[in-house]
């Protein structure tokens, strides 16, 4: 699964990828490369209309705003239309990683439908989450330290919000996160959204992000094998279990009444931003909880300011 045959900057580069018995088509541009210990940032997505672009923006210059220290940061598309895609392109400081293969799960891909709508991903959402997170795990050094998976509909909001998530990360604890849930299990699981794991550890145990429904959505299972293992998990406190949190936000803050997910460091700062609440990845559409114009309007304030 993993290869450290892929490290060369500038060109576009074209691979074939065999994971879960299928063949994935994909082409990549690698257009940073930095040290093994500087986390690998993997953002999914599939974009169909502006809307989604608009998340996707948002959360990529979160990233380039809110983290000065050293990181790769990858988005792995999972098979949207070319049309949507030319703006990431240009961009010099991200890499890359396009899925022209559209991921189904066995059971599938040798389905005969009336509507080859009723095939795509949109059916197949965690599945297709998890095969955009094992194809950047393929592409990134298996000598590489940290990896952090997240979702296109968050932000970081704080400086150093990212080394803060890996000086939790040490010999005894191997992931953390910035939401833990406990829908699943008693002992709660690192939400996919935004988890950083010891990649290292990672592949020893032979872990990966497929979903297990209904026991297990996608990114889940590393949790439960990674205590299996010995290993304990960090999560940051979120405002979506524990609403007092909101009390700690100064009340002239834009955070304070934008009801999305937030999460805080040991200084009871939010460092960073999840909207969730029904927005679906592979279109954009939302349909419950803050909007997404509030959102983009509250998180384009923040990208205006100075930090």
């Amino acid at each position: 699964m993993f290869s450290d045959q892929f490290p060369s900057c500038g060109g576009i580069n074209h691979t074939r990828l065999e994971i879960d018995g299928a063949v994935y088509e994909v082409e990549w541009q690698r257009n940073v490369i930095r040290s093994d210990d500087a986390p690998r940032l993997v953002v999914i997505s599939h974009i169909t209309n502006q809307r989604a672009l608009d998340l996707l923006n948002t959360c990529i210059n979160g990233v380039r705003k809110f983290t000065p220290e050293e990181h790769e940061l990858w988005v792995v598309d999972n098979n949207s239309p070319r049309e949507w895609l030319a703006s990431a392109l240009e961009i010099p400081w991200i890499n890359w990683a396009f899925n022209r293969t559209e991921p189904r799960p066995p059971e599938a891909r040798n389905q005969a439908g009336d509507d080859k709508n009723d095939l795509d991903q949109t059916n197949w959402g965690s599945y297709a989450n998890a095969i955009g997170l094992q194809i950047g795990a393929c592409l990134i050094e298996t000598t590489c330290r940290y990896l952090m998976t997240m979702h296109m509909d968050t932000m970081p909001v704080k400086n150093e919000w990212l080394s803060y998530l890996r000086s939790k990360i040490d010999q005894g604890t191997a992931a953390a996160g910035v939401r833990m849930d406990h829908t699943r299990t008693r002992e709660g699981v690192l939400h996919v959204l935004g988890y950083m794991l010891d990649f290292q550890v990672f592949r020893r145990l032979g872990l990966d992000f497929f979903p297990n429904l209904p026991d297990f959505d996608v990114g889940d299972e590393v949790t439960v094998r990674l205590r299996e293992a010995g290993y304990d998990v960090f999560a940051c406190r979120n405002s979506f279990w524990d609403q007092e949190l909101v009390k700690l936000i100064p009340t002239e803050s834009p955070l304070r009444n934008l009801q999305v997910d937030r999460s805080f460091d040991d200084n009871d700062d939010v460092i960073f931003l999840h909207l969730g609440r029904g927005v679906r990845r592979s279109t954009g559409n939302h349909t419950r909880g803050v909007s997404l114009e509030d959102w983009l309007s509250v998180t384009r304030d923040i990208l205006a300011k100075d930090n």
